[in-house]
């Protein structure tokens, strides 16, 4: 989780900058949660887009994020939210969805933006390997605006593992970052834990204690 997120904020593709704009989405999970915090460390403006009120309240009170999206809001759209909070554009944006999420921010990139590829868990259900699954359909802003899109898995990074390792602990011990979970308690939570990852309703790392020991939802800093 910590080595995906470091990687794909600055290992794909040129770091954020201070007064950039980030936007991450799925920013309530495990990875997304990780990387708007790190996003945050170099003093760009994050917009971390999830889906509820609970989550968005997370990513204001918890992470400390500069903006949340709702994507899920009956109110605005994804992109009037987006538009809102970035009426400038988007510079760089690590995506975990895919799909119609993709497609908004591509919209409103900037010129020379970077767009990391980390995942698409909006295209997860059956579409995979089957040749269904929803491209991004505005790519050809990526032309327009001289920006670049990069997909990565952390394996290709692997040599920078020390680094990042390093980079996440001292944040960590300094009380920078915060690594939060979910606990499910019990064997028999595991089909609702993994349909929790792909419907949503936790927060961070979705665990499920098998032993039933543990106490319930916890956040780790």
């Amino acid at each position: 989780t910590g080595l995906t997120a470091w990687m794909g904020i600055f290992a794909v593709a040129r770091k954020p900058r201070r007064g950039e704009v980030v936007v991450v989405s799925a920013a309530a999970g495990a990875v997304g949660s990780v990387a708007a915090q790190l996003a945050k460390r170099t003093g760009a403006k994050v917009i971390g887009i999830a889906g509820g009120e609970k989550k968005c309240d997370f990513l204001l009170n918890q992470l400390k994020l500069d903006g949340a999206v709702d994507y899920k809001s009956t109110e605005r759209t994804l992109g009037e939210q987006l538009d809102a909070l970035a009426p400038d554009g988007v510079d760089f944006f690590y995506d975990n969805v895919g799909g119609a999420t993709l497609d908004a921010v591509l919209l409103r990139l900037r010129p020379k933006a970077r767009v990391v590829i980390c995942g698409a868990v909006s295209q997860y259900s059956g579409k995979l390997n089957r040749g269904e699954v929803d491209g991004p359909r505005e790519y050809l802003k990526l032309a327009e605006r001289g920006a670049s899109m990069t997909g990565f898995n952390v394996m290709q990074h692997i040599h920078r593992a020390p680094l990042a390792l390093i980079h996440i602990g001292f944040l960590m011990l300094t009380k920078r970052i915060s690594l939060f979970e979910t606990i499910e308690i019990g064997i028999s939570r595991f089909g609702a834990a993994l349909n929790a990852m792909f419907v949503g309703g936790h927060v961070g790392k979705l665990l499920v204690d098998v032993g039933g020991g543990a106490k319930g939802a916890a956040a780790a800093a």
